[in-house]
């Protein structure tokens, strides 16, 4: 049985089982089958493990389905309230929510580009200016002309 023909009979042995193997070979495994009672102890070994595994009940079975319902019932499925209203589900969806109502409040609804009616040009121009006329204040500079006179100061000045 250690030659390489019997090595290649008993791997030839589930096939010849199965019925897989072609015509010739079939006759060459049944002529060794019946020449080598060791062969044959394998066969009928080999046949004894198919057919137990063949009993075996399957594993996607009804009775593995009405289990794994019955887990499920006892285990409890949660409700659509227990899986979306949990804080790590609620915190994105709360901040987000939050931003797009700051966003709503904050954001600009256009820039006014023409002065309301009713407002002075000069009261405008002054609240644009105010700073600049309040330094001018600190220097003590009183009416118009004498802001034209520090406008034209590098005219003025001294030729040497």
């Amino acid at each position: 049985m250690n030659s390489p023909t019997s090595s290649s009979l008993q791997d030839d042995l589930t096939a010849y089982i199965d019925g897989e193997l072609s015509p010739e070979r079939t006759k060459e495994v049944e002529a060794a089958l019946a020449a080598d009672p060791a062969l044959r102890a394998m066969e009928q070994k080999l046949r004894r493990s198919i057919s137990a595994v063949e009993a075996l009940p399957s594993p996607v079975s009804e009775s593995s389905a009405a289990m794994r319902r019955a887990v499920l019932n006892a285990v409890g499925e949660p409700t659509w309230k227990e899986k979306w209203l949990r804080w790590p589900v609620l915190m994105p969806v709360a901040g987000l929510a939050a931003a797009a109502a700051v966003t709503l409040v904050v954001w600009p609804r256009g820039v006014v580009d023409e002065a309301p009616a009713g407002l002075d040009e000069e009261k405008l121009l002054l609240a644009q200016n105010l700073e600049v006329v309040e330094d001018l204040d600190l220097v003590g500079l009183e009416s118009p002309e004498d802001l034209d006179v520090v406008a034209d100061l590098d005219e003025l000045e001294v030729m040497r």
